[in-house]
């Protein structure tokens, strides 16, 4: 399933949450460099969304081909994680509210793995351990489109990117392979600590999960 729509909602709820640039790997992408703005979450809320986030997001990437664009819907509409691998294999996620206008997030991945490439090139491509690079630019980026009306002004994105015509739209679902569960593949997950994962466990037999984002 493909679409080029932008998106549209209350301008109030379109957030920004978090940005991460991966060197690609079908198993398990390296992580690069990370970035968030968790700022309306409860200050104890934040390490266990962030987790979340993190394996979401990296979940999402390992299962975008090369060369792809997608965005990927969570359950209970709880968010939308856009992901574009580039053709070298640096990759970039962001995860943002459901009403958050895909056109723009698209924009923003492709000028931050252009920066990315144009300053680090050369210096990731081998890299096999998470790490931390320090991508400044990442936090002025995630700050400066947190406001997609805004962001459209500074980088005059044009409203009919080539980018966002073939982007594949997937359920969470979707991602699992054959024999997978949610459940399981958190379970195995070094992005989530026990806590994290009790915490969702809890959330989502209350039908509480669209606190979490």
């Amino acid at each position: 399933m493909s679409s080029s729509s932008s998106g549209s909602g209350d301008p109030k709820k379109m957030r920004l949450l978090s940005l991460t640039l991966y060197r690609w790997k079908p198993d398990h992408p390296v992580e690069l460099s990370s970035h968030y703005d968790l700022s309306h979450f409860p200050f104890f809320q934040r390490k266990t969304v962030q987790e979340h986030i993190r394996f979401h997001s990296r979940l999402i990437c390992a299962r975008t081909p090369v060369g792809r664009r997608q965005s990927v819907e969570f359950e209970q509409n709880l968010g939308n994680c856009h992901v574009y691998v580039h053709p070298s294999g640096l990759a970039a996620a962001v995860l943002t509210s459901a009403e958050y206008p895909m056109r723009v997030a698209f924009s923003m991945l492709s000028e931050v793995l252009r920066l990315f490439q144009d300053k680090y090139g050369g210096q990731w491509e081998n890299t096999d351990a998470d790490r931390s690079i320090g991508f400044t630019e990442g936090d002025e980026y995630v700050k400066k489109f947190q406001n997609p009306a805004e962001a459209d002004k500074l980088t005059k994105v044009q409203k009919d990117l080539d980018e966002v015509k073939d982007v594949m739209l997937k359920s969470i679902e979707d991602l699992l392979q054959r024999g997978e569960t949610l459940d399981s593949l958190m379970q195995k997950s070094t992005d989530l600590s026990q806590t994290s994962y009790q915490f969702y466990r809890t959330a989502k037999k209350n039908n509480q999960c669209c606190q979490l984002y």
